[in-house]
């Protein structure tokens, strides 16, 4: 041998996924956490990772092998229809891309041209940060929740690079928000889950990328290393934290150090290639999992008022604040009359989440199949 020690390194993680793991594996262990939205709390789950390394497999699978995002769409769907006798709830879903620091609406128009279009990242004092102008379409089905999924997809900026033949080359978020009644007190909860697909974290040298898959490299690398300062600033109990460096940290602010319910997946490839690589994102990991949230707490409309329905539930699917603008749905604009401001889980503790009632936990990774 050369008479080079390799360094042992060694992580420690809630829960790692093999290569034996399957798609029902990694849903069991968040399934009560993701459901928790229809109690009105906010839960964002997304996938971290090198290319290749199975991060939309994680979130998207395929027919056979499902994965988190129609499993989580189809498991909501089943308790609200457990709930109905006591609970009534109304959905929404959006879809955007963060591509080259700029929001695409993934479900908007594909007549209208909506390519040069600035999407504002507001701030709602009921569901926090979100997107304003942003299509959200009612859905009452989990079929329904794929179907637009699925067209979303299709609108996703995709391209070869060296580590995959189809890398995504931006960050996707699909976000279903959920306004539950309680039919005994007419109280009402208003729960966000955000299932988020990060673009690749390799290094431009890695993705053998140039001009503009080279530019778009840059621009995810730039994000993801926001967010990855933004982690290590959370994880210090730093008193600026920079939330505002990229679109993807600003819009994910309560995720990441607000009032939801977070996990992280962190994908990585075994192969010896990708070693450093690997290394990178399980360090990342272990910053992300240092990061102590606070406990999350219900998003709670108003106690005993019912407000009226369709502006209330429209503002909650795709909130204007306090400006009154107009939300974009399918059955076209609409004026928003802001809920009533708020005033302020289920049972059991999912491996790889926070605890379900939002205790003092932390933000803990999870390293899926790759």
């Amino acid at each position: 041998g050369t008479g080079v020690r390799k360094e042992e390194k060694k992580f420690t993680f809630t829960q790692v996924y093999g290569e034996t793991s399957t798609q029902e594996d990694t849903f069991r262990d968040t399934e009560s956490l993701m459901t928790s939205v229809l109690d009105g709390f906010n839960v964002c789950i997304f996938a971290y990772g090198q290319s290749g390394t199975g991060k939309t497999f994680t979130m998207d699978g395929n027919d056979d092998n499902p994965g988190l995002v129609p499993r989580a769409m189809g498991r909501v769907f089943e308790v609200i229809g457990e709930r109905s006798n006591n609970y009534h709830c109304e959905c929404f879903l959006s879809m955007i891309e963060i591509y080259n620091e700029t929001i695409r609406d993934l479900l908007s128009d594909p007549k209208a041209d909506n390519s040069k279009k600035k999407y504002e990242i507001m701030r709602d004092s009921l569901l926090g940060m979100y997107v304003r102008d942003l299509t959200s379409d009612p859905v009452h089905t989990a079929s329904h929740c794929r179907t637009l999924i699925k067209t979303g997809n299709k609108n996703r900026q995709t391209a070869s690079t060296g580590l995959n033949d189809q890398s995504s080359r931006s960050h996707m978020i699909v976000t279903l928000t959920v306004r539950t009644k309680n039919l005994h007190t007419d109280d009402y909860y208003v729960g966000k889950l955000s299932l988020v697909d990060l673009a690749g974290s390799e290094r431009l040298s890695k993705s053998q990328t140039t001009g503009q898959a080279q530019k778009e490299t840059q621009a995810i690398n730039k994000s993801l290393s926001a967010l990855g300062t933004v982690i290590a600033a959370l994880s210090t109990s730093e008193k600026h934290v920079p939330f505002r460096d990229s679109k993807l940290t600003y819009l994910l602010q309560d995720s990441l150090g607000g009032n939801s319910k977070t996990l992280m997946f962190v994908n990585c490839g075994p192969s010896q290639l990708n070693a450093s690589e690997s290394i990178n994102s399980l360090n990342f990991a272990s910053r992300a999992k240092s990061v102590a949230l606070g406990k999350a707490t219900k998003n709670r409309e108003g106690e005993g008022q019912a407000t009226g329905k369709a502006s209330a539930t429209m503002a909650a699917a795709s909130r204007l604040g306090q400006d009154g603008g107009e939300v974009t749905a399918r059955g076209g604009k609409q004026k928003v009359t802001p809920p009533a401001s708020p005033k302020g889980s289920p049972k059991g503790s999912p491996k790889g989440s926070p605890k379900a009632d939002g205790g003092k936990g932390k933000t803990p990774p999870a390293t899926p199949k790759g």
